[in-house]
């Protein structure tokens, strides 16, 4: 599985502060951790199996470790502050069925959209680690609060392929759209999900495909349903392309 967003971040953030992306991270970390306890330990990717165990990016007191955010320091330190980074962490397992990786960027002076990358690996299907629908739209929710996103999809990474319009994101099991959507808008969706600011206004909508069962590729009526959203989405203009963001 896969979730993947894309925001802009506040001009005046400071370029190359690592610690203040590990500290905004860590409450989706502590999310992830709570649903599956394969995903307590984070590490930085590194370029062998030896390199990619060596920092821990996260202590006992759930803060950045600094040995982690001097590495990356250490990492970058031919770019200038303001020039795009990636960082990669993963969560240290060996085993195809335990193994899930996240990257985000920063910097970049507001060129381009930062992107938040999550990747999951399953353990068969039909069945998710992160739970029902109603768990999975836990993290995609703390995803669009922390940072505000454009959209966010979750489901499998080949329904990129699936997906009606290459140029704008598709549904899949679930899409996050900052904007208050009714089952008027959007009756082909099986659930709709509001996302809350702080002070008890929606951000936006989490718009679920499926419901009774984990999203899969294979499934065309699965693939129908959260096409049939997709083109009611485009249809109103509330669908974004990419170009726009």
């Amino acid at each position: 599985m896969n979730l993947f967003s894309q925001h802009r971040d506040r001009a005046d953030l400071p370029g190359g502060d690592f610690f203040y992306h590990f500290d905004r991270l860590r409450p989706i970390v502590n999310l992830l951790r709570q649903k599956d306890r394969h995903m307590e330990e984070w590490y930085l990717k590194g370029g062998n199996l030896s390199d990619a165990l060596r920092f821990s990016v996260y202590g006992v007191d759930e803060r950045p470790r600094k040995t982690a955010v001097d590495e990356l320091i250490r990492r970058y330190k031919e770019k200038k502050s303001v020039d795009t980074k990636v960082v990669g962490i993963w969560n240290g397992e060996k085993s195809d069925d335990d193994g899930a990786s996240l990257a985000f960027s920063i910097d970049g002076e507001g060129v381009l959209p930062r992107l938040l990358d999550f990747n999951l690996n399953e353990r068969g299907e039909g069945v998710s680690r992160l739970g029902s629908y109603q768990s999975v739209a836990e993290i995609v929710a703390k995803v669009a609060e922390i940072y505000g996103s454009s959209y966010v999809t979750y489901g499998p990474r080949k329904y990129v392929s699936k997906k009606i319009f290459q140029d704008r994101p598709g549904v899949s099991w679930m899409l996050y759209l900052p904007r208050v959507l009714t089952v008027m808008d959007v009756p082909e969706a099986r659930a709709l999900i509001s996302v809350m600011q702080d002070d008890g206004r929606q951000q936006g909508t989490i718009i679920v495909s499926v419901t009774d069962a984990v999203f899969d590729v294979n499934n065309q009526a699965h693939v129908k349903v959260a096409n049939a959203i997709e083109i009611r989405l485009a249809d109103q203009d509330m669908l974004p392309r990419f170009i726009d963001l």
